[in-house]
């Protein structure tokens, strides 16, 4: 276990591998943990970083003050902070839903500081019944977020250590910054991976934004995902990462047919 002391607060980390810098975001459920697979992956060619958020995992929770560290821009400069602790002067960032949101804001804040994006479920899109939102919209999302981290024994277990208020009001971000979401993508200045799972019961891809996205962006839709590709589908997300991070040209980044049947 690696901690860093980012400000007044504790960041748990995990890192393996050596090579060009892989920072690890996880999403609204879970930690660090469930990004494993894909660290050791990528650790033959890249030093693997994955990062609990405040409020999560083994990070900081604290009593006073949460309001404020556990909203999406102070989540971002902690990530930056703690960067900045650990020499990490450049990276890729892959991102997971929250940690997608954290990914795409330091993209567009530190653009210094990020070389690659792969986010997955960037939630420009949230599966919400209609006239369900506030406070009703919100309670449906966490609810739905427990039953998802209840299928993957890795997921609920770090699920039951956070913070309900880093959860809470993360989502609150999510919701408040919806118009938001898509013109940040547009806004990035970056080679840029959007990865959605067909099957997520809570985020839909975004295919508004196929046309108005940066010649640098792709977006790949995987048929057999769900809310967690990185777990169903272990081996495709896998190559699909290992290929963004390395063709020369990310923008031609696409499935491969031998994946499909390979691992189908």
């Amino acid at each position: 276990m690696s901690i860093a002391t980012v400000g007044e607060y504790l960041i748990h980390y995990e890192a393996l591998g050596r090579g060009q810098p892989v920072i690890f975001l996880h999403g609204w459920v879970g930690s660090w943990r469930y990004w494993l697979p894909t660290m050791q992956a990528l650790s033959h060619r890249f030093r693997t970083y994955a990062v609990d958020l405040a409020g999560f995992g083994d990070s900081a929770k604290p009593r006073q003050g949460a309001d404020s560290i556990y909203h999406l821009e102070r989540q971002v400069e902690l990530v930056r902070e703690w960067m900045d602790h650990l020499g990490i002067l450049r990276a890729h960032l892959i991102g997971h839903t929250l940690g997608a949101m954290v990914a795409i804001r330091l993209a567009l804040k530190h653009p210094d500081r990020v070389q690659r994006v792969l986010a997955v479920g960037y939630p420009t899109a949230l599966e919400i019944p209609k006239g369900a939102r506030g406070l009703m919209g919100k309670g449906i999302l966490i609810e739905r977020l427990s039953r998802l981290a209840q299928e993957y024994p890795e997921v609920q277990r770090e699920h039951q250590r956070a913070d309900p208020e880093a959860i809470r009001l993360s989502l609150e971000d999510a919701l408040l910054h919806q118009e938001a979401l898509g013109e940040w993508l547009r806004l990035v200045d970056c080679p840029l991976l959007l990865v959605y799972g067909r099957r997520d019961p809570l985020i839909a891809p975004p295919f508004f934004l196929n046309g108005g996205l940066d010649a640098s962006t792709r977006l790949i839709l995987l048929e057999e995902g769900r809310h967690f590709p990185m777990l169903d589908l272990p081996a495709v997300f896998q190559r699909l990462t290992e290929d963004f991070l390395t063709l020369p040209d990310p923008s031609q980044i696409a499935l491969k047919e031998e994946w499909r049947r390979r691992f189908r």
